[in-house]
């Protein structure tokens, strides 16, 4: 079975699991969005990243992803929400299979569209068709860890949210900030040498540091 269709099941039994409304706080550390998509490599150092949510508080599918035939089609292409965020690696360090790379801190954006198979993929520089930006986080610094020489990684980081905007989903408003004012913490999973990458978020407390 291929990871992203163990992680969509995952995501699903844990959705079931979590008693969250999506437009209330959700308490420090607990899982409110688990997402999946990728990263398209830009240059030999930078890149963007793209997720989407299959999980997002407690919203049913079909206010994430639009339908054919009826059903949810739960990939980027469909999904009315996707998470953008432009990253470089700054410098990297190998001693036998553990190898790190440092990623210093960004922006990342989430972009609502209620026709998402219009958006444009072919220049990823060009976001106009992507739809309205609804939130704004500062991604933290991180360091992308591989224990295996790369063939998988993982990386976490914090994302305080500095900004928000409510949309209507499904027919009812939601904004990111009634669901995690402080913003999140994030665990991502990855393939080396695929596109692929999956992870869920935390809801941030308001104890955190910066700098």
């Amino acid at each position: 079975m291929k990871l992203a269709t163990i992680m969509l099941i995952a995501f699903a039994l844990l959705g079931a699991l979590i008693p969250l409304n999506a437009q209330t706080p959700a308490v420090a550390s607990q899982v409110v969005i688990g997402f999946t998509g990728g990263s398209v490599w830009t240059s030999g150092s930078t890149g963007i990243c793209i997720w989407y949510f299959p999980v997002l508080g407690n919203l049913e599918l079909k206010s994430l992803f639009a339908t054919e035939g009826g059903a949810p089609v739960v990939d980027k292409e469909h999904a009315y929400l996707i998470w953008v965020s432009d990253w470089s690696i700054q410098a990297g360090a190998g001693n036998g299979p553990l190898s790190l790379a440092v990623v210093p801190a960004g922006t990342a954006t989430i972009y609502f569209s209620n026709n998402p198979t219009s958006r444009d993929w072919r220049d990823l520089s060009k976001r106009s068709s992507w739809g309205v930006p609804v939130a704004t986080f500062v991604r933290g610094a991180g360091l992308f860890q591989s224990a295996d020489s790369w063939a998988s990684d993982k990386f976490y980081f914090s994302a305080p949210l500095v900004s928000s905007k409510s949309f209507s989903v499904n027919g009812k408003q939601f904004n990111f900030r009634n669901l995690i004012p402080n913003g999140m913490t994030c665990f991502e999973y990855g393939q080396a040498g695929s596109s692929s990458e999956a992870g869920s978020c935390v809801a941030m407390g308001t104890n955190f540091l910066t700098w």
